[in-house]
């Protein structure tokens, strides 16, 4: 290219300045919490031709979004969350995916089974609509899970009998990883994920709506129990706890289990252990307990039960529980009960129909 002297520089032609355009679109409170969003939090959707217009699918939700140019159908776009002060919320189209504008320097990159899981929205709902009484020996059409699936019901504890060295025992079993122990040498024999595996293997030549339907579940629940590792390994990482997991009982309901702690910061005091605990058992109904134990061997509990007949006679045995708290060394703080859900508790919600539209009118 030739060098212009002073005269020549009008000669050249001016580059339009790019202008970002923030392209966003408002959603239901409703339709956020059944996305399981989080203020800050950045989601991946998919491009996809929805009635002749593209448009923007996140689990099944589709978005009005005017995306033409910069998106092309099969794309992968990001979007933030943003909770807006009138209570609704907002996704904003970030604009650092795979668009179209086909450059042949840089591929595509396909989403890994990594990244859907850091995507993978909290809490165990398939998993645990599995583990109800009879609901995976229904699914077995092979022996070898057969066998599996007797190794796995051999290890659920029973409620009738619990003990806390027992509960100690299992919940130190299973915060470790099958992989974890498969790297040292160690063998495995419950892990809920090969079981599952194998269940869909046995599974996937099969044609019926409701075997479909079957596989659908179990393949979210292993996206609930690997997202649950994930999740527990970045905070990790940060220096805080948090593990999720499901107690199955063999007499019971299954129970949901989260120890969590925030990490530590210099010079200030020591962040206590958080666990939390819900069940929705057939007989006691929808129950939330969480325990808060500091440093100095306090306990503090608040209870959360649905059915009256449940939260007073919790408020009965309080003095029976101090005494076993007590007996164990540790001191009684407070202990609350509730006739009434938790309050941040998110209310169960019928899914959504495949293809449904989000009216992002104002």
């Amino acid at each position: 290219m030739a060098i212009l002297g002073p005269e020549g520089v009008h000669q050249i032609t001016r580059v339009a300045p790019v202008h970002l355009e923030m392209r966003q679109v408002y959603v239901e409170a409703v339709v956020a919490r059944h996305l399981g969003l989080h203020d800050g939090q950045v989601v991946q959707a998919t491009a996809a031709v929805r009635q002749d217009q593209l448009k923007l699918v996140l689990n099944e939700h589709v978005f009005d979004m005017p995306l033409f140019p910069y998106i092309k159908e099969g794309d992968v776009a990001q979007l933030r969350a943003h909770l807006l002060p009138t209570g609704q919320w907002s996704l904003q189209l970030l604009h650092t995916g795979g668009f179209a504008g086909h450059d042949p320097l840089t591929a595509t990159a396909t989403p890994s089974r990594l990244n859907a899981l850091l995507l993978q929205p909290g809490g165990f709902a398939n998993w645990l609509s599995l583990l109800r009484p009879g609901v995976l020996d229904a699914m077995l059409s092979t022996p070898n899970a057969q066998n599996l699936l007797d190794s796995f019901n051999a290890q659920r504890l029973s409620m009738a009998s619990l003990q806390p060295q027992t509960l100690k025992r299992w919940v130190l079993k299973h915060t470790k990883t099958a992989e974890a122990s498969l790297a040292e040498g160690q063998p495995v024999e419950d892990d809920p994920k090969a079981l599952l595996r194998l269940l869909m293997n046995a599974r996937a030549n099969e044609e019926a709506q409701e075997s479909l339907a079957s596989h659908d579940t179990l393949q979210h629940a292993l996206d609930e129990l690997e997202g649950a590792q994930v999740q527990a390994v970045q905070d990790l990482q940060k220096g805080h706890l948090n593990v999720n997991l499901v107690i199955p009982f063999r007499d019971a309901d299954p129970v949901e289990m989260q120890f969590e702690r925030q990490g530590n910061k210099p010079g200030q005091p020591q962040n206590p252990m958080v666990v939390n605990i819900h069940t929705q058992s057939r007989k006691l109904g929808e129950v939330w307990l969480k325990t808060i134990i500091r440093g100095d061997a306090q306990v503090d509990l608040t209870m959360w039960a649905v059915k009256e007949e449940v939260a007073s006679l919790a408020r009965f045995n309080a003095s029976e529980l101090t005494y076993e708290l007590e007996s164990a060394g540790l001191v009684m703080g407070s202990f609350q009960v509730f006739n009434a859900r938790r309050p941040d508790s998110q209310p169960v919600r019928e899914n959504v129909n495949h293809g449904a539209l989000v009216d992002t009118r104002a």
